[in-house]
């Protein structure tokens, strides 16, 4: 859901052919799977055509694999069991499952429950995933906020149980990061000196750009109207996610109405335009740029500047006019478009 940060090297190198000698140049290639498009870049550096396609024919697998067990749109999904079970019996679910819940839970408590893949019990009355999406009745908001709590998730070795009937997991603030690092352990375990996964602007880096110092990663322009950029990002073998009330979002009697929900009210957090996290892992940028966007951008600085290996730029308005404010060394690393 984080569809808008760019990695410049795409960009600059436009390269979509397998048919690629030069070390410099990235094999490329995409696939639409969880709801996005997946990319993945391979810069060869040693490894022949046949090899680079097989590594990226092992990670689109082991993503179709993985959307199997966490979607929400799949009713044998293990997340779909689960939330079918809630309030009855433990579901017995794969070791990433639990492993991502285990991930959530952590977030969840470093953030006093402002992340909570309890969610989907409030997502699903906003419809957001439909065609039709709509602004719930209060009443309804009001009676199923009870039922999100991530306390109320209970993991017993390999099985999950929801304690409450009718609670629903939604695992779409952190499945796609999660996935993206299991796609970094098969390219290292495979050789791969440098590359990028990227799914839907949630990506990761893996090794040093071959060519330059570092990896450029553009940020969007929240306000911008033909995708301009708000800054260039230059790192090194990180994970970068961004969330923003841009990216999906309905007008109904002239308000705007974005996915990004608190879980305290059930409505839109309102206090970010977006949020952009690096840290060392996708699904630990994927999660905690949610979080940080609900928290806004006094509180949201807090709890950067608290968690180890986090790094953050916020983007809110005042008055109509863009701001920000960023941890110092993402500011730093930051060229301001």
């Amino acid at each position: 859901m984080k569809q808008f940060v760019l990695v410049l090297s795409f960009l600059l190198f436009g390269v979509f052919s397998c048919q690629i000698q030069d070390k410099s140049n990235p094999n490329e290639q995409m696939r639409f799977l969880m709801d996005t498009v997946v990319r993945i870049s391979i810069y060869p550096q040693g490894l022949s055509e046949k090899k680079i396609d097989s590594i990226v024919n092992q990670i689109f697998r082991m993503m179709e694999e993985m959307e199997i067990k966490m979607s929400t749109y799949m009713d044998s999904s293990d997340v779909s069991r689960i939330n079918s079970a809630s309030g009855q019996r433990h579901v017995q679910v794969s070791p990433d499952v639990v492993q991502l819940l285990k991930t959530s839970i952590m977030v969840s408590e470093n953030s006093e429950g402002l992340f909570d893949v309890t969610i989907g019990v409030i997502k699903n009355l906003w419809k957001f995933d439909s065609d039709l999406p709509v602004v719930p009745d209060p009443s309804l908001i009001e009676a199923m906020l009870p039922l999100v709590n991530y306390q109320e998730i209970q993991i017993e070795g390999d099985s999950v149980m929801l304690k409450r009937a009718s609670m629903q997991l939604d695992l779409g603030a952190i499945a796609k990061g999660y996935i993206i690092d299991r796609g970094i352990e098969i390219l290292n375990k495979n050789g791969v000196k440098a590359g990028i996964i990227d799914a839907g602007g949630d990506l990761r880096i893996v090794g040093s750009h071959p060519t330059r110092k570092t990896w450029r990663i553009g940020i969007r322009d929240p306000r911008g109207e033909n995708g301009e950029l708000y800054g260039v990002f230059e790192t090194n073998a990180i994970s970068v996610a961004t969330s923003g009330d841009y990216e999906r979002y309905f007008i109904q009697d002239g308000i705007t109405y974005h996915h990004i929900l608190d879980p305290r009210t059930g409505y839109p957090a309102n206090a970010c335009v977006s949020v952009t996290i690096a840290a060392e892992q996708a699904a630990i940028a994927d999660a905690y740029a949610t979080t940080v966007f609900v928290l806004g951008p006094e509180r949201g600085m807090a709890l950067i500047e608290r968690m180890p290996g986090i790094e953050g730029l916020i983007l809110y308005e005042v008055d109509g006019q863009l701001q920000f404010v960023g941890s110092d060394a993402f500011v730093q690393k930051l060229q301001f478009q």
